[in-house]
């Protein structure tokens, strides 16, 4: 038996549902044939995502909040 292959997006709906917490861990694997082992991994990469995206996105701001008052001394 061959191992399915996930698309990224499948992986982030998996992630997405299991982030929203309307329905259990268990039941979401049962939907989509997969592991919870396999299901906690997606969420956590996603959520790792999320926070590099705002830390990311926080030092980008120190950057431009840096250069704004270096013009302004001038």
């Amino acid at each position: 038996m061959s191992k399915k292959v996930w698309s990224k997006e499948e992986m982030k709906l998996v992630a997405l549902e299991m982030i929203r917490g309307e329905k259990s861990i268990s039941q979401i694997c049962k939907e989509y044939g997969i592991s919870e082992t396999a299901a906690y991994k997606w969420k956590n990469k996603a959520l790792a995502a999320l926070d590099e995206a705002f830390i990311r996105n926080v030092s980008k701001n120190k950057k431009v909040e840096a250069e704004k008052n270096k013009l302004l001394r001038i």
